[in-house]
Order: C-alpha cells, then sequence, then structure tokens
C-alpha cells in the first residue's frame, strides 16, 4: 500500500519531527507500507514549536539571522537570494497589553533584505494579528517618513522604491477580509477582544484603507493589463492577513497567498496522485480547514483518494466529513475540543505519545493489501 503522509507542526512538535513519529508508527503496525511523507504548514504558530514555515519555505541549507529587539526577536531565513521572515510568534492574536502594535519592524525587516543584496521575500503574517496600526508603521520605516493623512501619495511612493529591487510574496494560514462583517475587527472579537474596542479599530481601519487606496490611485499602475486596470487590493480575501499589514504589502507589489498553496505544492501533488490514501496530520481544527490540510484534501478529491486527518483538537463532528471532502478524523486531545487555555512544556509533552497510537490505529483500521 502506497501512503501520502503530509505532517504540520503540533504543540511542541516541529514539522519533521511529528512526520517521524507518525511515520514510524504506521510502519510498527504495516512494516510492508510504502510511506512517501512532506513537512508542511498552516501558517499558525504552534506552542514551543512555531509555523514550520522555515522547514518549508526555505531549503536545508538555509542561514538564521537572528533580528529584533526585545519582544520582538525572530528570525531572517536566508538561502541564497531569498530570505523568509516568520511573524506568526511575533504577531499572533489580538491586541492586548504586552503585544506589539505597530508593523515597523517589517519595514526595518525589508530595508535590511534590500541592504543584504537580497531579491526575493516571503513574508509570513499572523491572521488575524495584534498590530493595531494597519501597516502605517511598515510605510513609515521604509519610507523614513511619517504618513500624512492629507496626502499619503508621496510616502506611498518612497516605500514603493525602497523595496522595488525585491519580489515579495505574502502568506497567510487562511482568508482574512479587511472590513466588514467577515473583517479584522469580527475576527478579533471572536477571540476576545471587547466588541466596543474592536469597532472603534474598525472605523479607523476604513479611514486609513480608504485614505492609502485612493493614493495608490494616485501613482503610476504597476500592472500589465491593457489600461492599466488592476483588482482592488482592498477587496482581496487575504487582505486583512497581520491585521492589515497583508493590503499594504500588496499596495508595495507583493503577492498574497494561502500558504497551504505553497507547502503541498507540485512535488507533493504529483505523490498524493499516486497514493491509495492520504493521511493528514495537523494542529487545532476550528471554523476553517487548516492551509495545508485543505490544499491536499482538494488534491486527493480530484484524484478519487480517500482522506484521513489525525489533528490535535477540535469539533469536527462525523457528519460533516463528507462535505469536508474527509473519509476519516482522529482527535489527539479530545479534552481540548472547545477550550484552548493556555500551554505548558508539561501541557504538551504527551502529544508525541498520543500521536504514535492515533497512527497506529489509523493504519490497522485503513491500511489495507
Amino acid at each position: 500500500m502506497r501512503i501520502a503522509l503530509t505532517c504540520s507542526p503540533l504543540p511542541g512538535l516541529r514539522a519533521k519531527e511529528s512526520l517521524a513519529i507518525a511515520r514510524d508508527a504506521w510502519l510498527a503496525k504495516r512494516p510492508r507500507d510504502e510511506i512517501h511523507g512532506f513537512p508542511v504548514s498552516d501558517g499558525i504558530a504552534m506552542p514551543f514549536a512555531g509555523s514550520g514555515a522555515d522547514e518549508v519555505l526555505v531549503g536545508a541549507s538555509a542561514t538564521h539571522v537572528e533580528l529584533g529587539g526585545p519582544g520582538e526577536r525572530h528570525f531572517a531565513h536566508v538561502d541564497g537570494a531569498s530570505v523568509l521572515f516568520d511573524y506568526t510568534e511575533v504577531f499572533d492574536g489580538i491586541p492586548r497589553l504586552g503585544r506589539p502594535a505597530s508593523s515597523r519592524l517589517i519595514g526595518e525587516d525589508l530595508t535590511w533584505a534590500a541592504s543584504e543584496n537580497l531579491t526575493s521575500v516571503t513574508i509570513v503574517l499572523p491572521v488575524p494579528g495584534s498590530l493595531t496600526d494597519m501597516g502605517l508603521g511598515l510605510l513609515e520605516a521604509l519610507s523614513a517618513g511619517s504618513v500624512s493623512s492629507s496626502n499619503p501619495a508621496p510616502i506611498l511612493a518612497a516605500a514603493r522604491n525602497c523595496v522595488s529591487s525585491l519580489h515579495m510574496s505574502v502568506v497567510v494560514a487562511r482568508e482574512q477580509p479587511l472590513l466588514g462583517l467577515s473583517g479584522i475587527a469580527r475576527s478579533w472579537m471572536a477571540q476576545g477582544l471587547d466588541a466596543v474596542v474592536a469597532q472603534e479599530y474598525e472605523r479607523g481601519f476604513a479611514a486609513v484603507v480608504a485614505e492609502l487606496s485612493e493614493a495608490a490611485r494616485d501613482l503610476p499602475s504597476r500592472s500589465l493589463l491593457a489600461g492599466g486596470a488592476e483588482p482592488d487590493p482592498a477587496r482581496n480575501i487575504y487582505a486583512g492577513g497581520g491585521a492589515g499589514t497583508a493590503f499594504v504589502l500588496s499596495l508595495l507589489g507583493a503577492g498574497i497567498y494561502p500558504i497551504g498553496q505553497l507547502s503541498v505544492g507540485p512535488r507533493v501533488a504529483r505523490e498524493i496522485d499516486e497514493a491509495d490514501l492520504l493521511v493528514c496530520v495537523t494542529g487545532h481544527i476550528g471554523e476553517d480547514l487548516p492551509s495545508s490540510l485543505l490544499a491536499g484534501t482538494e488534491v486527493a478529491l480530484n484524484a478519487g483518494i480517500p482522506v484521513v486527518v489525525v489533528y490535535d483538537s477540535g469539533g469536527i463532528r462525523k457528519g460533516e466529513l463528507p462535505s469536508l471532502g474527509l473519509n476519516g478524523a482522529y482527535e489527539i486531545r479530545p479534552d481540548r475540543s472547545y477550550e484552548l487555555p493556555e500551554e505548558s512544556a508539561q501541557d504538551v509533552a504527551d502529544i508525541p505519545g498520543r500521536l504514535a497510537d492515533l497512527m497506529g490505529r489509523v493504519a490497522t483500521t485503513w491500511g489495507w493489501d
């Protein structure tokens, strides 16, 4: 039997570590099976493990340069002329005391990348994220000026010039509109931010989006389409990534992509096509399927291959599986299905053993000869 196995990080386990445990547990039950395993990332920071983006989006020979001061420590993962900046831990969560509120750090990192003669930049942003400045700090860091609400066009033009040598890609975990019923404010409220505070931010964001959109229209078009027609960046379904920082980066020329599209690339897709079964190991499942699971399931559905997910916790019901494109679902920690308290290292210490036990069950249930 041929199995395609994708593993994203779990609390306390990097993607490659969870992959090794899952592979070994399967082969302990079915040693003659052929497993093609791949680490993937969902773009979500896991406690004591990170998002795994650096395991997937840069090569094994990459160097890791420490950047940022207290509270903003992070790494630039440099691979040749390319660099990955992963902000899923630095800017995770919602606005609250002690969390970074300004996107200036991202502008400083992009300035550093340009000064190092790097040419390709991948930026991983959290969804929704704790930032509250709608990317204005980013623009000010790049342009060495202060954004004027009366005329932000010169600052936007200067920022574009600063990153003109960089090909930028923004990567996010899932859809996140900027404004409206599904916008950033609503996502913050769902994660516990006071509704009145969230709505105040929403009003401020709407004004900034309008001003920056108008300023972008006054600048030369970046589109190669006839007439210079461009889609409205503010309407991009991923524009709210990093609490709106993705929107500002798109004004500077960046493309925005779901991380599953990059994690489950052509190589992984080919292995899924040729497999008898796809098994996906992933973290918590909330309202949306994790990005790598969504991408893998789409490939498997087109190929007519069954999909089994082993996930940390969540509220999936058996009756929902067919509509999600899943054939089986196994929960590692069902005691955390609906409540997600802060975790300590001790809280996650039993995950390796639980994962191994579940993978053994999946192997004996779904394996065939």
